[in-house]
């Protein structure tokens, strides 16, 4: 079996969750099937990954270029180049289905499908009414990713919340949507049991935009400041709302009592959350939420809202409606108070951790690659 996968990022030249997901699995399944890989040229690329990439520039005067070097007047100019130049690389000679990942592929995975009679896959990481926190979702994405959704012959969902979503806004079939969960890295389910001694720090660890409620966090804080002001907070990450969030808490007059460390590299990533009494995600409107088990695997008790994919499947976290700030400032001074609630959840909440691997997500990747070409 051959399989043409449309990406948009890969590591090291990655920003997000989809180039994590985008190299773990396709790492794996690279033993078991011939994989192509689409992605966007980036000096950053390594020479040599387990699958074939395919490089996808642009030319100009007989040179190449990758895409930071263009500059285009919006976001959507991008993505519209970069499926034009995917579908002008593409090489349909043996492949068998067609796997595009979010909105940013969808148009190119449509034409292809539709030029050489390839089934085509989309895998749903999040949709725009999850990114703009369920305020003014772009009607262009909803478009894109209507039309994707309803071309694909199956649909991959990261969670059964997702998959709610799809059915609900896009009018989705749910009989050809597949769940799949997301994994985290092998280096994560290694880690040792902590001694849960009390640190104060209670973090938050993800980008800085609407969607992973940053303002409730902060306002969370606040609250539990006010009972008790030993207690240190962690922002870290980066996003549009960074320089707000900077400005609320000097605003609110907790200011000295915030860290904001901006970027954390991966391999600083496992301290900052084995340094945390807790972990917080108060997400607007999360599909999955690989943070959250990361921060379990390093033993940190876990604090979501209901609003989280990952938690329809997770036994050992404190939830909480994502507005409910008094509940999760509740959560964060009583796990902070009391060493016994921290082990609990923590050591469980590790235990649990490990269910979560990639391997698991390639191999049911794989099932749904393999039912569709016996459907051919």
């Amino acid at each position: 079996m051959k399989v043409s996968v449309i990406g948009w990022e890969l590591p090291p030249a990655f920003a997000g969750g989809l180039g994590i997901h985008t190299i773990n699995l396709y790492s794996i399944l690279s033993n078991i099937i011939d994989i192509d890989l689409y992605v966007p040229y980036s000096k950053k690329l390594l020479d040599v990954y387990p699958f074939n990439v395919k490089k996808v520039g642009f030319y100009n005067y007989k040179s190449y270029y990758d895409f930071s070097s263009m500059r285009f007047n919006t976001f959507m100019d991008e993505i519209m180049y970069y499926n034009s130049r995917v579908i002008e690389d593409f090489d349909p000679e043996n492949v068998d289905l067609i796997h595009a990942h979010d909105w940013i592929t969808y148009p190119a995975g449509i034409y292809l499908k539709k030029k050489y009679n390839i089934p085509l896959i989309v895998t749903v990481h999040s949709t725009e009414f999850d990114r703009s926190g369920n305020f003014f979702p772009q009607k262009s994405i909803m478009d894109i990713e209507s039309s994707g959704i309803k071309n694909a012959d199956r649909v991959i969902a990261v969670s059964n919340l997702t998959k709610k979503t799809i059915v609900q806004n896009y009018n989705a079939n749910p009989w050809k949507i597949d769940v799949i969960y997301n994994g985290i890295d092998d280096s994560f389910l290694k880690n040792p049991v902590r001694s849960y001694e009390k640190t104060n720090i209670i973090l938050y660890f993800g980008r800085i935009t609407t969607q992973k409620g940053p303002k409730f966090f902060l306002e969370a804080a606040y609250k539990s400041l006010k009972i008790n002001n030993n207690i240190k907070f962690v922002m870290a990450g980066t996003g549009d709302q960074l320089d707000e969030m900077i400005k609320l808490s000097k605003s609110y007059g907790i200011y000295d009592n915030f860290y904001f460390p901006g970027f954390v590299p991966e391999e600083l990533a496992m301290w900052y959350y084995r340094n945390a009494d807790a972990f917080i995600l108060p997400a607007v409107s999360e599909p999955f939420g690989m943070s959250v088990i990361e921060a379990m695997s390093a033993g940190t008790p876990v604090i979501i809202s209901r609003t989280t994919g990952v938690g329809e499947s997770l036994l050992n976290v404190l939830t909480a409606d994502f507005w409910d700030t008094d509940l999760i400032s509740d959560y964060i001074l009583n796990l902070v108070d009391y060493r016994s609630l921290r082990t609990v959840l923590g050591t469980n909440g590790q235990m649990e951790a490990k269910l979560f691997t990639w391997n698991k997500t390639a191999m049911k990747t794989l099932e749904v690659y393999r039912s569709l070409c016996r459907m051919v």
